[in-house]
């Protein structure tokens, strides 16, 4: 698990560009939803989904197929709200991240997107 907020977010990056359940698993909380609308319908995806999702999309991103650039942190004593970009190939998404501290170390409880393009 990842003790500062910025390592837990690039551990998220690189796990959705790897679709790595295992990784996922270890940065999002079993309870969290992930939600956005794709495609036109509104997505509500338990971690669960989620990685069932990522693993049947292309897979196995390089390193330099994907990159994310954290907009801004909010911290307040043991809870984060983080504001990102990330961009797997030619898919760009706005992202806003939930996050609480548990044990020193940051768990993702909740992630709102948008589909950029």
């Amino acid at each position: 698990m990842s003790e500062t907020i910025s390592q837990t977010i690039a551990d998220y990056v690189q796990a959705m560009a790897q679709a790595d359940g295992d990784m996922l698993r270890e940065v999002l909380d079993p309870r969290a939803n992930i939600v956005g609308n794709y495609e036109g319908a509104t997505e509500w995806l338990s971690v669960e989904d989620f990685i069932h999702q990522l693993r049947s999309a292309e897979q196995g991103l390089q390193e330099s197929q994907y990159e994310f650039d954290i907009i801004g942190i909010d911290k307040v004593g043991d809870t984060a709200s983080v504001k990102l970009t990330t961009q797997m190939g030619s898919v760009v998404f706005c992202e806003y991240l939930s996050l609480l501290e548990r044990e020193r170390n940051w768990t993702i409880t909740h992630k709102l997107y948008y589909l950029q393009g």
